[in-house]
């Protein structure tokens, strides 16, 4: 049990570009000078910032995926560190207790609730947990055991790279694990390291900002963008550029947004969420996640959720029936 807008071209970086990476980089030459001001201003200093108001439970259940299937037996490691930001920032103790009652039900965390933020949001087969899996936490990094047994390794907390560790997770993955990345997780440590990238599709940023999120999904077609709006809004954290020119070969950005380089003044396109295929695993990263109550966002746990799903084979929609549990939601 638990407890500028040209060089947004340039980091995609594709001579022949899926037609992912070509939405992303349409999506890059619309920025405008209200997005930018947004970007460049953010909420401000002068309160604690709130989480923006939830959507409606209607868009939601339009948007999710009904299969009727029995899913096959999948095993996932929640890896988390101790907490390291303020209040409602980084709470990656509080995530594990509460996504290991999400996902893998009372067996699995002895949490009395599921949202991050607030108090308890009650929903129908709160607790009940996932068909067929089983959840168990790792703390600062997966054991031998947990890397051997593992479907999927979800990280939440910074991770502290060496070559041991960057080794292990290339074995991990050429035999076919899973591996998802959460917010800080894809800050590379202790430096922006190209190795990394190599396996997971980005190998750390440079910049980052709080504020208003507008995130646009440019992969429609992709199977965990299924059904989701064009255009997602989030009060969160983001991370830019990526330090590698990314591989279109084996990245898929799936939904990006528009950021303002504090140098260069410039505008461009980045990667929010991605998928990255290395050896036989899968990838999928996920620069948001710095505020407890993105967690509670549907929207957001929709594509985290199928990430999560899609990082460990069969059906990606497996824990659709989970986003609305704990979730922040308006019911008119």
């Amino acid at each position: 049990m638990c407890g500028g807008i040209q060089s947004g071209l340039g980091y995609l970086g594709a001579v022949n570009p899926s037609r992912e990476m070509r939405n992303f980089n349409t999506f890059a030459s619309r920025a405008t000078a209200a997005i930018v001001a947004v970007f460049t201003f953010g909420f401000g200093t002068a309160a604690e910032p709130l989480p923006p108001e939830p959507p409606k439970r209607s868009q939601l259940e339009a948007a999710l995926v009904k299969t009727g299937e029995t899913h096959a037996r999948l095993r996932i490691v929640l890896l988390a560190d101790k907490k390291d930001h303020r209040v409602n920032e980084h709470d990656y103790p509080l995530w594990q207790e509460r996504w290991s009652l999400l996902l893998g039900g009372k067996a699995a965390s002895g949490a009395s609730q599921i949202n991050l933020f607030g108090p308890a949001i009650a929903r129908e087969k709160a607790a009940a947990g996932a068909e067929n899996v089983t959840v168990t936490c790792a703390h600062g990094w997966p054991t031998e055991e947990q890397f051997a047994s593992a479907d999927v390794i979800v990280a939440f907390c910074y991770l502290a790279w060496n070559d041991e560790r960057k080794q292990q997770l290339k074995r991990y993955l050429d035999r076919g694990g899973g591996f998802v990345i959460i917010h800080s997780a894809t800050w590379t440590k202790p430096k922006a390291d190209p190795a990394v990238a190599t396996l997971v599709g980005v190998g750390g940023f440079t910049q980052f900002r709080h504020g208003p999120v507008p995130v646009e999904i440019v992969a429609t077609d992709h199977p965990i963008c299924k059904g989701l709006p064009k255009q997602v809004s989030f009060l969160d954290e983001t991370y830019w550029p990526p330090t590698t020119t990314l591989d279109a070969k084996r990245v898929t950005v799936l939904a990006g947004s528009l950021e303002n380089d504090a140098a260069t003044k410039l505008t461009s396109a980045q990667p929010m969420f991605w998928t990255c295929e290395t050896g036989r695993g899968r990838v999928f990263g996920c620069v948001l996640g710095h505020y407890v109550w993105t967690f509670d966002d549907p929207w957001f746990r929709a594509l985290l959720l199928r990430g999560i799903a899609w990082a460990g084979g069969g059906s990606v929609y497996r824990f659709d029936p989970l986003v609305l549990r704990g979730a922040r939601v308006a019911d008119k």
